[in-house]
């Protein structure tokens, strides 16, 4: 009886290992995800590579290794709209460093956001180091699945001979939750 759960174990483990030689795709097989806002995430960390895909326009890649990313002078991110947050209203967070060699270069910085036609708040920043943007979002902006919000910093670092990106701030998150 042993020799014979041996002897089967060992047919079934070249059975399944053996496959078949033809040429395919190694592509890995996943399961599709729900489409639209089902998958999208209310709070963003610019670490991690689900993020990258509602960093719509002006984020560049994260560094290696690094929990951060640069952003050019115009940036855009969808967030999904948190349960509760079209009747009560959003408080949208906006987590970056203004570092001192681009400070050292332009100087005091004002960074707008924009949700569709609607200024949310605007923010001069007049040192280099860490910050916390914040803006609070009207229940009227939030009645959908998802809000796309628009940056715009008022000046950024053009591309040059060492950089070849505009360089705006560091951003480390984004977020939006209900107020």
């Amino acid at each position: 009886m042993i020799k014979r759960r041996v002897f089967l174990t060992g047919v079934g483990l070249a059975v399944a290992t053996a496959g078949c030689r033809g040429k395919h795709s190694q592509q890995e097989v996943k399961n599709e995800e729900p489409s639209g806002a089902a998958r999208l995430m209310s709070q963003l960390k610019m670490e991690d590579q689900d993020a990258s895909a509602q960093l719509i326009q002006g984020f560049y890649p994260p560094e290696s290794g690094a929990a951060w990313r640069w952003t050019a002078g115009k940036f855009a991110v969808v967030l999904r709209v948190p349960l509760g947050a079209a009747e009560r209203g959003g408080t949208l967070s906006l987590k970056f460093s203004y570092p001192e060699p681009v400070f050292q270069k332009l100087g005091t910085v004002t960074l707008t956001a924009v949700s569709g036609a609607r200024k949310l708040r605007t923010e001069t920043y007049p040192a280099a180091g860490p910050y916390t943007f914040t803006a609070d979002l009207p229940p009227e902006l939030l009645n959908k699945d998802s809000v796309t919000v628009d940056f715009v910093l008022d000046k950024s670092l053009p591309p040059g001979p060492v950089e070849k990106r505009e360089l705006g701030i560091i951003a480390t998150s984004v977020g939006l939750e209900v107020r």
